[in-house]
């Protein structure tokens, strides 16, 4: 005869905690989730660059602060300062160029994306002055993202501008004649 089994006790029982909005992927959040990912985002990173604390960056976002060293592993407390840690897990979506194709992928954590940044900025630096020492002198060559596709980043300046050269151009005219 099967044994009849126990209910724990309330205190006992596992609890479940909600998923916050910077700790989950993009592709399950709400527009206005995705907002509000951003601006944590945004706010850590102005954070750690030294402009502003990050208290005061949370709180002009209006994210809690509190909220915030609850459930987020980005931050801890140091002599009672709420203080963003050097890399963090957060998962963002960010596009790069691979095979000759722009492509968007979600990315792990911050130091991929850091290396992604540094990708677009030479890129730019090889559209404005033609020279791809700093795109050739990249680090990372692949990484992987967090659905397990390995991706390599395209590195033929020859390729990237071609890629550039189809963006569509915004019209630049001036308004006033001096």
């Amino acid at each position: 005869m099967a044994r009849k089994r126990r209910k724990r006790p309330l205190a006992r029982r596992r609890k479940t905690c909600k998923k916050f909005a910077w700790s989950r992927h993009d592709r399950d959040l709400t527009p206005r989730q995705r907002l509000q990912k951003a601006e944590f985002l945004h706010s850590l990173s102005s954070a750690r660059r030294g402009k502003r604390s990050l208290e005061e960056a949370l709180s002009r976002q209006g994210i809690n602060p509190e909220q915030i060293s609850k459930n987020t592993d980005a931050v801890k407390m140091v002599k009672g300062i709420l203080v963003p840690k050097v890399r963090d897990r957060i998962p963002r979506s960010m596009r790069f160029y691979e095979k000759g194709k722009l492509v968007h992928a979600e990315i792990a954590n911050s130091e991929v994306a850091s290396d992604i940044g540094h990708y677009w900025n030479a890129i730019r630096e090889l559209v404005e002055t033609g020279k791809s020492k700093t795109l050739r002198s990249l680090p990372r060559q692949r990484f992987k993202a967090l659905d397990g596709c390995f991706h390599a980043l395209e590195k033929n300046p020859k390729i990237i501008l071609e890629l550039e050269a189809r963006k569509p151009k915004f019209e630049t005219f001036e308004i006033y004649t001096r």
